[in-house]
């Protein structure tokens, strides 16, 4: 509430929200976070709480017992994300012929930066399951340990501050024995980029080095114009409500239309691949 500050759901009127806006009860709260200020001596500020993975741990079981019958393939994208969901079909039925029903598969960019022994994890931005992974984690994420107050440990449980993608991926893996698949075509291309497409086109491996994004990646990863498949399934990084609605133009207007004109030239050659692979000209 814009003059009233943060107040509950219960505390708006009916039919506020979209039908598609669901409330899921949280057992901690928003307010009770603090951090350290370094610039300020380490004095310690309340922020507002995040809560990420008990969110998402949540928001997956609620899926499973309301709308696991309407899907074969379920995605988490963050909200800054340009979502192709054309592509998620292609790349699952087309491109790789899986089995929704019958195989295990959890995919989309995965880094492994981390220190030995962690597990790969798949980047928050755009993140997919099968439906015999979503029935699966989701019992899974109803019998895990709840309430925990320790910091990490390697353990699949609901903890307070975990990391959401971290502690998806152990759960995958401790419980089900699945690990983060990396969404690349055949020219080793990713399906996913973790910033926008931009910025992703100027990255050179050769030059830049071995930096975090790089690590663990096999040789020969695309990169430059290169970097990306021509069918994406998640572009991110886009947060302003403007930039979602020139993509959409860019990706899916008419031809050379206004908002195409103010891409670079890098990028323009990127969306016509884009555009052709998906034959939005046609």
């Amino acid at each position: 509430d814009p003059d009233g500050g943060y107040l509950h759901y219960t505390a708006f009127p009916p039919g506020t929200f979209p039908e598609n806006v669901v409330f899921i009860n949280m057992t901690r709260s928003w307010n009770d976070c603090y951090e350290t200020n370094k610039r300020r001596g380490g004095e310690k500020e309340k922020k507002v709480c995040r809560h990420i993975w008990e969110k998402m741990w949540r928001s997956w079981v609620y899926v499973d017992e309301h709308h696991s019958d309407r899907a074969e393939w379920f995605c988490k994208v963050d909200y800054d994300t340009f979502f192709f969901p054309d592509n998620v079909k292609y790349y699952v039925h087309d491109y790789k012929q899986w089995d929704p029903y019958n195989e295990h598969h959890y995919f989309g960019h995965v880094i492994q930066h981390r220190q030995s022994g962690r597990e790969p994890m798949v980047a928050g931005a755009t993140a997919c399951w099968s439906h015999k992974t979503l029935k699966e984690i989701a019992q899974v994420y109803r019998d895990m340990p709840k309430g925990s107050t320790s910091g990490e440990r390697g353990r699949c449980e609901d903890r307070a501050h975990a990391t959401e993608e971290v502690t998806t991926s152990l759960c995958l893996k401790k419980h089900l024995d699945v690990d983060a698949y990396p969404a690349r075509d055949d020219e080793l291309r990713e399906f996913v980029t973790i910033a926008k497409i931009k910025e992703v086109l100027t990255w050179n491996r050769t030059e830049q080095g071995e930096w975090w994004f790089w690590k663990g990646k096999p040789e020969g990863a695309g990169e430059m114009e290169e970097c990306c498949a021509v069918r994406p399934i998640g572009l991110h990084k886009y947060k302003m409500t403007n930039e979602i609605l020139e993509m959409e133009n860019q990706f899916f207007g008419e031809r050379d239309n206004s908002d195409y004109k103010k891409l670079n030239a890098r990028t323009k050659r990127y969306v016509d691949k884009v555009r052709k692979a998906m034959g939005i000209d046609e």
